[in-house]
């Protein structure tokens, strides 16, 4: 079975739906905005180590001073996260 949730829906009840997907429901998780599906949750009874460990490699050092020079130092990592928090504001 399938049931698809908004992600304030989802939010607001995480341990229900939690619950459901540990008793084999899938649950898709919707961004009712942009009328998307943004994120599927199932149980699965396995962990592929291998697979875990070729997509930790494969992330690693995305994120470096050298990508980010504006990240260089603790107070420009905050600086940085202050602007872009700002300019990501809403008005309605």
């Amino acid at each position: 079975m399938t049931v698809t949730v908004s992600v304030s829906d989802l939010r607001n009840n995480i341990s229900t739906y939690l619950e459901k997907v540990m008793n084999g429901t899938r649950v898709l998780v919707r961004d009712e905005k942009r009328d998307i599906a943004i994120a599927e949750i199932i149980h699965t009874s396995s962990f592929d180590k291998t697979t875990y460990e070729k997509a930790l490699q494969k992330a690693a050092g995305i994120f470096s001073e050298k990508n980010h020079p504006e990240w260089k130092t603790e107070k420009d990592v905050t600086n940085w996260v202050s602007k872009s928090r700002l300019s990501d504001q809403r008005s309605f």
